[in-house]
């Protein structure tokens, strides 16, 4: 399951963004990969070390709202991922 983190200032570099987020999900967060760092419209995906859908939905609460370079993150969980069903 993936995390989307928008609305990052663009004064926010590439690694402030990683450090931030790898901090705030701690062990939650496998990989963090910030796309167009430095640039308006930059975000980050975030890959979830979880296996429940709501549990996504949780962090992403927990990460909207809070400020990154003054300016308040924007996050929401993609449930659909490349991952065949379960059966």
């Amino acid at each position: 399951m993936n995390l989307i983190v928008r609305n990052i200032a663009p004064s926010c570099s590439e690694q402030e963004v990683r450090e931030f987020l790898m901090r705030e999900l701690g062990h939650y967060a496998r990989n963090v990969e910030v796309i167009d760092a430095g640039k308006p419209g930059a975000y980050a995906t975030v890959e979830l070390d979880a296996q429940v859908p709501y549990v996504g939905e949780v962090i992403a609460r927990q990460i909207h709202g809070k400020h990154l370079g003054s300016v308040a993150l924007e996050a929401s969980a993609d449930l659909f991922t490349d991952d065949p069903p379960a059966h």
